[in-house]
């Protein structure tokens, strides 16, 4: 199992790091729309009248929470076609799901991940993206992982801002997310991913380096870069930020790649 990010996780958690604080910080400027205490300043080259602040304020608030999801969900369809095509690589199911519900699926089943409730997080999260994006779509969790979010719903609640289960699929149904609900299922899709990510097996030999780095897309790169001189130019374009960042599979295995790919090793 990798003792640190893969690179696919490295990328997920870059890419979300902040987007609690993001979400956050347009609600609070929402609020003082809503408030009337808001105004537009003056170098501000847009064309913006609040005639109603309070409904303004509330659907563009609507606005951002489903824009939220769309992102997440976009990030954990990345993922999981990472995860999935490493697995492939590595000897296993040949099949890619085309759906990205069924790619996150794929991911694990319940029984594979403790607490098993994570598993249906990303796919809630992944069928909202669906239901916004596309206007006709009747996108729906299974009736058993909804079985399961309402079996675990006390522990749920009681490790997740007490958020009310019942009332989550009512408003996914809907298409009502809460601020409450998108920071949940962000929290809850990220420790799902954490959790897929942990049994990823850590890269032992040259073969399984070259696996993640044809992942990445960094095989061919790599490959020429062995086949180039050994002349100063060649060190020092490999000891560039570039090619070092090329690598991304952070400081300690980026030395790992290094030994892995050299002539004596492969």
């Amino acid at each position: 199992m990798l003792p640190i990010e893969s690179p696919l996780l490295a990328r997920f958690l870059s890419s979300l790091g902040k987007v609690q604080h993001h979400l956050h910080t347009v609600i609070v400027g929402l609020s003082a729309v809503e408030k009337k205490t808001a105004t537009k300043p003056d170098g501000l080259d847009i064309d913006w009248r609040a005639d109603d602040p309070v409904g303004s304020a509330r659907e563009a608030r609507h606005f951002v929470l489903r824009s939220t999801l769309i992102f997440l969900a976009e990030e954990l369809n990345e993922y999981a076609k990472g995860v999935l095509n490493y697995r492939t690589l590595a000897g296993g199911k040949a099949d890619i799901p085309q759906k990205r519900a069924e790619r996150i699926r794929a991911l694990a089943n319940p029984d594979q991940i403790d607490p098993t409730y994570l598993t249906v997080a990303p796919v809630i999260v992944s069928h909202w993206r669906n239901r916004i994006v596309h206007r006709d779509s009747s996108s729906e969790i299974y009736k058993a992982e909804e079985r399961l979010l309402l079996e675990n719903k006390q522990s749920i609640h009681d490790r997740y801002k007490r958020i009310d289960v019942t009332k989550l699929l009512h408003d996914f149904k809907s298409d009502r997310p809460t601020l409450k609900e998108v920071t949940v299922l962000l929290a809850m899709s990220i420790n799902f991913v954490r959790k897929i990510d942990s049994t990823l097996p850590y890269p032992t030999s040259a073969a399984e380096v070259r696996r993640w780095l044809k992942v990445e897309n960094h095989l061919e790169h790599i490959l020429e870069l062995q086949k180039a001189s050994t002349s100063s130019a060649r060190r020092k374009r490999f000891r560039s930020d570039s090619d070092i960042s090329v690598l991304n599979l952070t400081a300690r295995s980026a030395r790992r790649v290094a030994r892995a790919t050299s002539p004596e090793c492969c």
